[in-house]
């Protein structure tokens, strides 16, 4: 085996990287979509707003079998890296995953960050079997997880009604608001209400012992995102609930569409402004949005969300939605070790 770092522009690795994602989600994760290609290859082209990405290779031969890739923001949370790291089914537990962490961890000590941040998925209590060896590894060595999310799903085909029902009653909460609806980029008139919403997005959501600073959003990175994900081949339906005394925008929700699979959407950022809360509006933009993206995408069968475990309130919402837990995921982060 050996270790290199990718050069981007290197075609060839990269399609083989992207190769090794598929076999891994297929194997591990057999009901997620197949990552799209077209993310893939424009990660670097296109990438994440205030972030740098980094990526080193485990080779057999001419073969990637291991993939370490790791994110380094460079706005907010400047003592973390953010790591994803995959190894090909039939050559795990032969140290390749330990030698990628250890080049990790190298590259993390010569950034000056202090934490590596990384998901494992755990199978829930009679649910759907899941490899918990990443899990196991981590936890044999002393590390506890700082969250735990649950993802859920839900099949939209089966909810039409429901959610008009819902709705119907939920309006009955919520005098005083109407709702706005967009495809990708937000209007222009409310864009500056998207940003101060999504700013706010970390001071409400639960983060359990985790390391994680506020994110700070102007216009300018909220168009920075959105030009980075429409690169990349999302497509994302939106539904904001705005005040109708003060014009303003008091809660929003997105749905995202991240792979060539047209029969899945992922549940993506949800706020609603404190002041505004005990009024449905979170149900409300969330099951008017779930109907918008159902109008414009007919294939669409299954949205899936990931929620912190002990987020009662969004769990609440998503579960009168028809979201049902799938699997766990454990958020670790790992302390640097001293050179």
């Amino acid at each position: 085996m050996t270790i290199t770092q990718l050069d981007p522009g290197d075609s060839v690795a990269m399609g083989q990287w992207y190769d090794l994602a598929v076999a891994v989600t297929h194997h591990d994760l057999p009901d997620f979509p197949t990552p799209s290609r077209q993310q893939h290859m424009a990660r670097f082209e296109h990438p994440s707003p205030a972030v740098i990405e980094e990526t080193v290779l485990a080779w057999n031969g001419d073969r990637v079998v291991g993939v370490a890739s790791y994110q380094l923001p460079q706005s907010e949370n400047l003592s973390v890296v953010y790591l994803q790291l995959i190894v090909h089914p039939q050559h795990r537990r032969h140290g390749i995953g330990t030698a990628l962490l250890d080049e990790v961890y190298a590259a993390a000590h010569r950034h000056g960050r202090k934490l590596i941040e990384v998901q494992t998925v755990r199978a829930l209590p009679g649910g759907v079997a899941r490899d918990e060896s990443a899990y196991r590894y981590l936890t044999n060595r002393g590390h506890r997880p700082g969250s735990t999310s649950l993802r859920s799903h839900c099949q939209v085909a089966e909810r039409s009604s429901d959610d008009e029902k819902l709705l119907a009653e939920a309006w009955t909460h919520a005098d005083g608001y109407s709702l706005v609806q967009w495809r990708d980029a937000a209007p222009e008139a409310i864009v500056e209400d998207i940003a101060a919403l999504q700013s706010r997005l970390m001071l409400d959501a639960p983060t359990g012992d985790l390391s994680v600073d506020q994110q700070v959003y102007d216009v300018a990175r909220i168009r920075r995102q959105e030009a980075s994900e429409l690169s990349r081949g999302h497509r994302a339906y939106s539904t904001a609930a705005r005040h109708d005394a003060t014009g303003q925008v008091v809660a929003r929700t997105k749905l995202a569409f991240e792979t060539d699979d047209n029969t899945q959407a992922r549940q993506r950022i949800t706020i609603v402004e404190p002041a505004h809360r005990g009024r449905r509006l979170g149900l409300i933009v969330k099951a008017a949005n779930h109907e918008y993206a159902r109008s414009q995408e007919p294939a669409l069968r299954l949205i899936e969300a990931w929620n912190a475990e002990d987020n009662t309130p969004m769990r609440s919402v998503n579960a009168q939605l028809g979201f049902h837990p799938v699997d766990g995921w454990s958020v670790f982060q790992l302390p640097i070790p001293t050179t």
